[in-house]
């Protein structure tokens, strides 16, 4: 237990690192030190499960059915995938259950620990804040890095993760964090930490704003609704849209940059594309999809792009939209199977949200980030995954 207790602090201490720390090392792999520990914590995590009946028996059917799947459909399609293909999607696999094992360890954490986590995941969004404010202030574009698959980017925070659109996500959830931690706690907390948690709120709020990213205003709004509502504080819903207005109104005299209007086409025709080629993959592998995860090879085989880019794009290995891509690697029954495990988490929360401010925190996080997986596939983002498992752990008592 102490083991998997370091693993887990080195993954919190990794976090805010985003994608800075991340390594490509051929054949379309990509490694990252948070990964590494990830696949050390899934394994560290089996065999604590394993040398423990109580443990054991706090597992459901439904935990392993998507895993099961997906694994499934990977070996069905074996045999039309090169060995390092296959080898490649295997890793991609491993990294999912790795991230997955983060709620089984949370699931057996004490009190304490728990507790420890807590602070963890304050410090790390509000350094990937603090980040973000530094790159947008000081390196507005990732130009620079073209050449290995970024887009530009050009006047948008897309602090660590690179990405506007998924740290723009990322906010939100922690804005939702924040959030309901505030409102939980605001009788019982000192005058400054409710000042401070203010602040941590603005920050996140604006910060979203400067991704200039739809998604991430949907999801805001949508994840804020719901809040407010299982709150029944429903006049911060009027604060909320009226803010947002407020912000499109000011920021519209410059929508004539490209990066920064909100009502740009070029990325949406670019997911009408995308939409043809997951339609494409889906038809043709309606029951177990093409192996998860070959989609960029599916997408290959398919002559939908090539096998050989000199400006390769980290896209390719996914489609925008999440249950799409779920559909399109793992079939109608993997879809079945994933759907299934979020519905379980969700009767769970709606059960116990009134007493529990995780219950209430995974809610509200999980509607927007549905939206939000429409546009982008931040089911799949691996700082969003740990997130969200780490939510959906603490909604349950721990089994120690």
């Amino acid at each position: 237990m102490r083991l998997l207790k370091v693993l887990f602090i080195c993954l919190l201490i990794l976090f805010p690192f985003g994608e800075v720390l991340r390594f490509d090392i051929g054949n379309n792999i990509s490694l990252k030190p948070s990964d590494v520990v990830a696949v050390l914590l899934c394994l560290t995590t089996a065999y604590v499960y394993l040398r423990n009946k109580l443990f054991q028996k706090s597992l459901k059917w439904y935990y392993f059915f998507f895993p099961i799947v997906s694994l499934i459909s990977l070996f069905v399609n074996s045999y039309w995938l090169q060995t390092n293909e296959f080898l490649t999607s295997f890793l991609y696999w491993l990294r999912w259950i790795s991230y997955m094992s983060i709620f089984f360890a949370v699931l057996i954490f004490d009190t304490s620990f728990r507790k420890k986590i807590i602070k963890f995941l304050i410090i790390d969004g509000l350094l990937v804040l603090l980040a973000g404010y530094i790159q947008f202030f000081f390196y507005p574009s990732l130009r620079d890095l073209f050449y290995l698959g970024w887009d530009e980017h050009l006047y948008r925070m897309f602090s660590t993760f690179l990405d506007p659109n998924f740290v723009g996500a990322f906010f939100v959830l922690y804005l939702i964090f924040i959030a309901t931690m505030l409102f939980h706690n605001v009788q019982k907390w000192e005058r400054w930490r409710i000042i401070s948690s203010i602040l941590i709120l603005a920050l996140a709020l604006v910060a979203i704003f400067l991704t200039y990213s739809r998604s991430a205003l949907l999801m805001l709004v949508l994840s804020g609704i719901t809040l407010f509502i299982l709150l029944n504080k429903k006049k911060y819903i009027l604060y909320l849209l009226g803010t947002i207005v407020a912000f499109i109104i000011i920021i519209s005299p410059f929508f004539y940059l490209e990066n920064i209007n909100l009502f740009r086409i070029n990325s949406s025709l670019a997911r009408v594309n995308d939409l043809g080629h997951v339609s494409q993959i889906i038809i043709n592998n309606l029951l177990l999809g093409v192996g998860f995860n070959s989609y960029r090879y599916a997408q290959v085989r398919y002559h939908l792009i090539s096998s050989y880019s000199p400006f390769p794009s980290h896209s390719d290995s996914g489609d925008d939209t999440s249950l799409l891509f779920v559909f399109a690697t793992t079939g109608i029954a993997g879809l079945i199977a994933y759907c299934n495990l979020w519905w379980e988490y969700l009767k769970k929360a709606i059960v116990h949200y009134k007493n529990n401010a995780f219950a209430l925190i995974f809610i509200a996080s999980f509607a927007g980030l549905f939206i939000d997986s429409v546009f982008n596939n931040s089911l799949f983002y691996a700082e969003i995954m740990l997130w969200m498992w780490i939510i959906t752990g603490f909604m349950f008592e721990n089994k120690t």
